[in-house]
């Protein structure tokens, strides 16, 4: 609980610091360069995800389930080095197939410009050590560390940049200087970072000489880790698929759009960040009661607040998105639509977290899969007739459908209930 505490804490300021930052990049690029940087930003987001192989996953799983006794330290070791040396490689062979993809796209028949995969592309190695080094820190207990640097730090930096950029306009002249100055910023924060974590738990990882990793560490890489982890891009995958129908200043109505509905998204992601470590310990103990507990103690304390929070964002939608350009108000309709989407995940839980830490993950690959596709399928029939109304109803069938799934998988197959339902009387799972 004090761990949601500090989460929460720190996910508000990032709350706060997003939505500056991202609302004056609108305002120094303007609204058809905006859009261009939302669909880098979106493109290097998936390229980031996917170039983990679920590494960030798994490392927040080993390292919670190693606990913190030098007898495991050369285990520790080991799972370190490997998740970086995958997750270099996956970022490798990400950025070569962007890159390919836009030499093979005019042979298509396709217009693609090479800034756009080369802007996209500098975000991957970035972003994908950034996510790696924040789940590790979790796994080793720290909340501050895992969060600050890049939920705070980050967008600290880039903010002052954005309120600099009329003396320094070189700085932010067009999207694609943009996209490389906040890439190479996240990508110092995450040097300090990881040199913070080699200082800090170098006992952590002092084996003694000749010691040996274990039989039970997991060697490869988890191929249903690594597919259930790509659910967590949905949203620039909707905005990726909805940018091949909409023109420019729309792709930017509608990534402002996702950037203030993601308010939402934050109390649910710091309920995630202190659960997941005690999600893997409790089922490792198998301590099914432990769990049916901090489920119900989760749905209580994030029901209320993202209710209220739901109904501002609705409430003031255009007013929100005109500080990004009066020009977005018309965002507002698919504003409201995807702050009911995140409402009803928060609603739901943190029954992702919960699957994954109870060896869950070819359900959840399997929910995700299904999910995802119904949403792509329906962009090509919604957004022609809708626009972004249309992308944003598609966003809201993803996440409904995965919603229910999620929800009946905890409580038939662990008995566990991590809805708001565990609330209501008749609600309480005992295990």
């Amino acid at each position: 609980m004090l761990g949601s505490v500090l989460s929460a804490g720190l996910k508000v300021a990032s709350a706060g610091l997003t939505f500056l930052m991202f609302m004056l990049l609108a305002r120094v690029l303007g609204a058809e360069e905006y859009g261009l940087f939302a669909s880098m930003f979106a493109l290097g987001t998936i390229g980031a995800i996917t170039a983990l192989f679920g590494q960030h996953t798994l490392s927040i799983k080993t390292l919670s389930a190693l606990g913190d006794g030098p007898e495991r330290a050369a285990d520790r070791r080991f799972a370190l080095r490997r998740s970086f040396q995958i997750t270099l490689v996956g970022a490798v062979l990400v950025i070569g197939a962007i890159l390919g993809a836009g030499m093979a796209a005019p042979v298509l028949g396709f217009d693609v410009n090479p800034v756009y995969l080369i802007g996209a592309c500098a975000l991957v190695i970035p972003f994908a050590l950034a996510e790696l080094v924040s789940h590790q820190y979790r796994g080793f207990g720290s909340i501050l560390w895992a969060l600050a640097p890049r939920d705070v730090l980050w967008r600290a930096i880039v903010l002052l940049a954005c309120l600099g950029a009329a003396s320094l306009p070189f700085v932010f002249r067009d999207a694609f200087t943009a996209m490389i100055g906040i890439s190479l910023v996240l990508m110092a924060l995450v040097v300090v970072q990881l040199i913070a974590m080699l200082i800090r738990y170098r006992d952590q990882f002092a084996a003694q000489p000749g010691a040996q990793v274990t039989a039970t560490m997991p060697w490869g890489v988890s191929a249903w880790m690594w597919v259930a982890s790509l659910g967590t891009m949905g949203a620039s995958l909707n905005l990726s698929a909805a940018a091949l129908f909409l023109p420019p200043d729309q792709i930017g109505a509608y990534f402002a759009a996702q950037k203030t509905s993601q308010l939402l998204q934050l109390p649910i992601i710091a309920i995630n960040i202190a659960a997941t470590p005690v999600f893997a310990r409790l089922h490792s103990q198998n301590d099914i009661s432990g769990l049916c507990d901090v489920g119900r103690k989760l749905a209580m304390l994030i029901a209320g607040p993202l209710a209220i929070g739901a109904a501002i964002l609705i409430f003031f939608a255009p007013d929100l998105l005109s500080l990004f350009d009066p020009s977005f108000a018309a965002a507002a309709l698919a504003l409201s639509i995807l702050a009911g989407s995140y409402l009803l995940i928060g609603l739901g839980g943190p029954t992702r977290p919960l699957m994954l830490m109870s060896n869950g993950e070819r359900p959840v690959v399997r929910m995700t899969l299904i999910s995802e596709a119904v949403g792509l399928m329906l962009i090509p029939i919604l957004v022609p007739a809708f626009g972004i109304v249309g992308a944003a109803l598609a966003a809201l069938v993803v996440r409904v459908l995965f919603t229910l799934q999620t929800v009946a998988w905890c409580r038939t197959k662990l008995g566990v209930d991590t809805s708001i339902l565990s609330l209501l009387p008749g609600g309480r799972q005992t295990g």
